[in-house]
């Protein structure tokens, strides 16, 4: 039987008003809708229209295709991740059980598709423990996007924003390494003087993944909700009046369903691409991890949150904010599953210090 086919989903409200009856009419209590309302933040929704390379002007806004860079500067590229030793043994690891996969009585692999993904791994290893070319992802005219409302305050309205990641290899956030895969570049060369780079040949090569066909970018101002995983999700009462977030008919439950009709950054027909607002996460903690991972400390496991120093650096978790969220994009063969969300803290984004980024890959 054939699944049932799903409606598209709805588009962020237009405005705070909008937002405001759409939750009322959701059932959700006056002095709850009101808090909601206040907690919204604008963004802007990112639209894709794939189109020929040559026809988006330089330094205009794109996601997908080639980086308009100033003349003199290289293809971005990150050195040997600092733990490349270890990165590198895990893929040999994995070619040889690959390899041997394929001759157990059974296997799922063909010993022609096993040789493939286990030369694959070895030359992962290679890549890992080298300076590699970083994938283009987006690149986004400041001084354009500023002049739409919903354009995040804390941002510069001139120069460009482009998006340089290891999307291959796409580093766990909870990883302080994964700061080398990632770069985030701040450019205010005039326009006279970009260049349209030529793909590296390292990077060209089809086994990465890290090719995605170009796009242009029209911005639409929206109002986002805050997700319940906030920390400063306060919207509801949490006393002994308050209904349990398991009963059918709470407020919980009511502003999940809502949330719901906005659909995932992994869905398919979403406008899935965001600057500034609030994201929409498959997974909750990205705040904390950005906070413990950009200070060094590891936390892939619950007990790296239980020191003293993880406890003190969490007071201050909620200072990240999304600036800008990637998501499924099929026309470009973008994330076919997962999100990338790109966060900072809004006095780095005022003093300009893309550098402090952090990159979350998610997946459902």
């Amino acid at each position: 039987m054939d699944p049932i086919p799903q409606p598209p989903p709805l588009a962020w409200p237009d405005s705070r008003e909008t937002l405001q009856s759409s939750l009322t009419e959701a059932g959700l209590a006056p002095a709850s809708v009101a808090r909601l309302a206040e907690q919204a933040r604008p963004a802007l929704v990112l639209e894709t229209t794939p189109c020929e390379e040559s026809r988006i002007p330089l330094g205009a806004s794109k996601i997908g295709g080639l980086p308009d860079l100033p003349d003199a500067m290289a293809w971005p590229e990150r050195p040997p991740y600092g733990d490349a030793a270890e990165r590198a043994q895990n893929h040999l690891g994995e070619a040889d059980r690959l390899a041997s996969e394929a001759t157990r009585p059974g296997s799922w692999l063909t010993p022609e598709h096993a040789r493939e993904a286990s030369r694959e791994q070895s030359e992962l290893a290679a890549a890992v423990s080298s300076a590699f070319p970083l994938a283009f992802v987006a690149q986004l005219d400041l001084a354009s996007l500023s002049r739409t409302p919903g354009f995040p305050a804390a941002l510069p309205h001139q120069g460009r924003l482009l998006l340089f990641c290891d999307y291959w290899a796409k580093p766990k956030p909870y990883d302080p390494h994964a700061a080398t895969g990632l770069r985030l570049v701040w450019d205010k060369t005039p326009v006279e003087r970009l260049e349209r780079k030529a793909e590296p040949a390292a990077l060209a090569q089809e086994r990465w993944s890290s090719r995605f066909k170009p796009a242009a970018v029209v911005a639409r101002p929206v109002v986002t909700a805050i997700p319940p995983s906030d920390r400063g999700f306060d919207a509801f009462p949490h006393g002994e009046e308050a209904s349990t977030f398991w009963d059918e008919d709470s407020e919980e439950i009511r502003y999940e369903t809502w949330l719901g009709r906005y659909g995932t950054p992994d869905g398919r027909g979403g406008a899935n691409h965001q600057l500034g607002g609030w994201p929409r996460p498959l997974q909750n903690g990205m705040q904390a991890q950005a906070q413990l991972a950009s200070h060094g400390i590891f936390c892939g496991t619950g007990e790296a949150y239980a020191t003293t120093e993880a406890r003190r650096l969490l007071r201050t978790a909620d200072r990240w904010r999304l600036l800008l969220q990637i998501g499924r994009d099929d026309a470009l063969g973008l994330l076919p599953s997962g999100a990338l969300y790109i966060l900072m803290r809004e006095h780095d984004m005022r003093i300009r210090a893309f550098d402090r980024a952090w990159m979350v890959f998610q997946k459902p």
